[in-house]
């Protein structure tokens, strides 16, 4: 009987767990991951470089998280670089004008000045 009533359990179990991931896809799993994450940030450079082309600056460095977009030529101030999960360099820093700080990948910048370190 007590056989029973842990299969009994166990199939239960099974059908709310995979009643609850219904909706849920593999990239929202990947998405919900990267995004919102904590970093240690330090402002120990004293470059800055230009967006090349309308650029998004993100919150996350990954490029399916948030973002804001501006316009080419725009100045970012570096504070520090790190390299996500994907070995992709993202600069952190502020954009000229603004209080806005946030990611950019390296790609899109141009004309870099100063010093850029590792955060």
């Amino acid at each position: 009987m007590k056989l029973l009533k842990r299969a009994a359990t166990m199939v239960a179990t099974g059908a709310l767990l995979g009643g609850s991931l219904v909706g849920l896809s593999a990239t929202d799993a990947v998405a919900a991951s990267h995004c919102g994450g904590a970093y240690v940030l330090k402002n120990n450079s004293s470059g800055y470089g230009s967006f090349s082309g309308s650029t998004p600056v993100y919150d996350d460095p990954y490029s399916d998280c948030s973002s804001r977009t501006y316009s080419s030529g725009t100045r970012f101030y570096y504070w520090c670089y790190l390299n996500n999960d994907y070995g992709n360099r993202w600069i952190f820093g502020r954009v000229d004008g603004t209080d806005t700080t946030g990611f950019v990948y390296s790609g899109n910048i141009t004309g870099s000045t100063g010093s850029l370190q590792h955060c």
